[in-house]
């Protein structure tokens, strides 16, 4: 045979081989991040749904069952270290970020079948947690206590509870109606009741927190001290708040004392467990995030508020909060974290992402000295230092949802030019342009003033009567979350819409931000521009 016959039948044998042993796949083919599930036998059903949804989106899905690693005599004792090293050991070895979800009970409790319907919490080893449940462990394929991987849970002691947690999260992720809820933050607070001086440091670091928002988000809050232009009357605050939260927003906030039945309102009726387990979210079940004391108390028989707002089907898709007594100064360096993390700049597109950033913020964030002395003195333990504090906060702080959550988006492609002088009793001119998807759309365009800024026209609290002193307050907490100074209503036409807005005549404010919403039935955008504010020389 020549050498040019032979050349066709090695071309074919190439070939053959080629689709017998095709080549590896390149490094870009490969899946970007990991998805383990770690579920108790009873719930492998249920969380099927979310592995074919998680596959889709690209991640590298691995089932881990928990009877597959532990037998029934460790899972009932609460023996989780083989199941901790199997997870490290998986997200070790793969090159890229990792998302670890628990799903089942944390301990046997009550249980009937606890090798069923258990995922076993890791036991605490740093001061107050010590033998307490934590999650933090399986997030840690290093060493020390600061993960890596973002871990979260199901909370869930039934099937039922299960498909619900699934469908709760599958729904949000699939949501793609128009809502301005995507970018709205709602606040409640409860007053530290510490002493007035620390008090208004507290509201003041609150404040400053809003100043650093990015100007994309807007909000609302209640913060339950008289001296807060923010407070509602005691026989407003129930029913308020639960308005608030159930009108559906992007992230829900909570900062003050609680105990695992719920916030602490004084007098006052805040929102409790029940209110949590059994509120309907029609749109906007985002997250909840507690900084309270044990609001994701995972104790059987005794869990907090916050594990009832993650099972409730029409709660928040995701809570994160405190298995545990949380020091004040701890508290801050984890909401300076999250506010970092998730509000400050462009929103990461996993939950979990913004979940690290929160442990990062308890192991590293800053906090000066004298703030560190006066939070500890009314809201800590001097006796335990405050490097012991950072490690025991981060096996306390537990996230109870999917960590791999797909963070719902608002697009930010209108652009906005704004012309003319920005200064008080001024006129600017803005120009929007917006894309082909968003054609007709209704614009909702508004000047606005800082969300930390006070409004004009607050008036004091009289003492008495409390008819007065009620109507004086419900005036000044409406002041307070009205940041919009102007609204016009335009419709996109050729891809531009156009209107002037003004500056009232007492704006104080350091800036002012101009925001148009656009939204069609399908499509949705968003322009913001934040402006100084031009003081006239004297």
């Amino acid at each position: 045979m020549t050498r040019t016959a032979r050349r066709p039948l090695l071309l074919a044998a190439l070939a053959l081989l080629a689709a017998v042993c095709p080549p590896p796949a390149r490094a870009a083919d490969s899946p970007a991040a990991q998805w383990v599930v770690v579920t108790a036998p009873a719930f492998r059903g249920a969380v099927q749904p979310l592995v074919r949804h998680r596959k889709a989106q690209g991640f590298r899905a691995v089932v881990v069952q928990t009877t597959d690693v532990l037998d029934a005599k460790q899972i009932a004792a609460g023996d989780a270290d083989r199941l901790r090293r199997h997870v490290n050991q998986l997200c070790r070895d793969f090159k890229g970020p990792s998302y670890v979800l628990l799903v089942g009970a944390v301990a046997a409790g009550q249980l009937d079948d606890p090798a069923g319907k258990v995922a076993p919490a890791l036991r605490g080893t740093v001061s107050r947690m010590k033998g307490q449940p934590s999650d933090n462990g399986y997030g840690c394929p290093g060493e020390g206590l600061l993960p890596t991987a973002a871990v979260g849970r199901f909370p869930v002691r039934t099937a039922k509870e299960a498909e619900q947690m699934v469908q709760k999260t599958l729904a949000y992720e699939n949501d793609t109606k128009p809502g301005e809820w995507r970018r709205r933050i709602t606040v409640l607070a409860g007053v530290p009741a510490y002493n007035p001086f620390v008090d208004r440091l507290v509201e003041s670091l609150a404040m400053a927190r809003f100043d650093k928002l990015d100007p994309s988000w807007s909000g609302r809050a209640i913060y339950h001290n008289p001296t807060s232009r923010f407070c509602v009357p005691d026989e407003d605050l129930h029913e308020r708040a639960l308005e608030y939260v159930q009108a559906g927003e992007g992230f829900t906030l909570y900062l003050g004392h609680s105990d695992p039945s719920g916030f602490w309102g004084g007098k006052a009726r805040y929102l409790n467990r029940d209110d949590w387990a059994t509120l309907k979210i029609a749109r906007g079940q985002g997250v909840f995030a507690t900084f309270g004391c044990n609001g994701c108390q995972l104790t059987p028989g005794d869990e907090g508020y916050g594990v009832a707002a993650a099972r409730n089907p029409h709660g928040p898709v995701a809570v994160l909060g405190s298995h545990g007594i949380a020091f004040a100064a701890m508290v801050q360096l984890a909401a300076d974290g999250l506010f970092q993390g998730g509000f400050a700049g462009k929103t990461p597109g996993r939950l979990g992402d913004v979940w690290l950033r929160v442990k990062e913020g308890l192991a590293r964030g800053k906090i000066d000295d004298i703030s560190y002395r006066l939070l500890d003195a009314v809201d800590g333990d001097s006796k335990i230092p405050q490097a012991t504090q950072r490690l025991e906060h981060l096996e306390m702080f537990v996230l109870l949802g999917d960590p791999a959550l797909k963070l719902q988006t608002l697009p930010a492609d209108v652009k906005l030019e704004v012309s003319g002088d920005v200064m008080p009793g001024k006129e600017v001119r803005v120009t929007g342009t917006a894309p082909a998807r968003l054609e007709g759309a209704r614009v909702r365009l508004t000047l606005e003033r800082p969300p930390g800024s006070p409004p004009a026209g607050l008036r004091p609290l009289p003492k008495e009567p409390a008819e007065a002193r009620a109507r004086v307050m419900r005036e000044n907490h409406e002041k307070a979350n009205r940041v919009v100074v102007e609204t016009k209503e335009l419709t996109v036409k050729g891809g531009k819409f156009e209107a002037a807005l003004r500056l009232p005549e007492e704006a104080a404010w350091p800036r002012v931000i101009v925001r148009a919403y656009a939204a069609t039935e399908r499509a949705e955008g968003l322009g913001v521009a934040a402006l100084p504010v031009v003081r006239p020389k004297e």
